[in-house]
């Protein structure tokens, strides 16, 4: 199960594109802006679905142990974000003691 945040108007757009390339259920909240997808695959559907995500961010809510193991749980950042928040965590959290690689793996 995916929890994706976009655009009202591209809400229909992501579900139709997701649903071409997988066995996809779907449900739309928020006016279109968040799209509940429900799909099957061995990664989960993670690259059918990021592939058709052109703004926005999409979580992995639930998936077998496997899935979540193998795929990140959370949007990938760009790199001058991601650079940002290694730099936060690390003034924050200088020894890496809290919550290691909780959001991200390699924080």
């Amino acid at each position: 199960m995916w929890r994706v945040s976009v655009a009202p108007t591209e809400g229909p757009a992501l579900a139709a594109a997701v649903a071409r390339a997988l066995d996809a259920l779907y449900f739309f909240d928020w006016g279109g802006g968040l799209v509940w997808l429900a799909v099957k695959g061995e990664d989960g559907g993670a690259a059918a679905i990021r592939a058709a995500l052109r703004s926005g961010h999409a979580t992995l809510v639930r998936a077998s142990d496997a899935v979540r193991a193998s795929v990140p749980v959370f949007q990938p950042q760009a790199e001058p974000l991601a650079a940002l928040n290694a730099r936060v965590k690390t003034q924050f959290d200088p020894l890496r003691i809290l919550n290691r690689g909780r959001m991200y793996r390699d924080l």
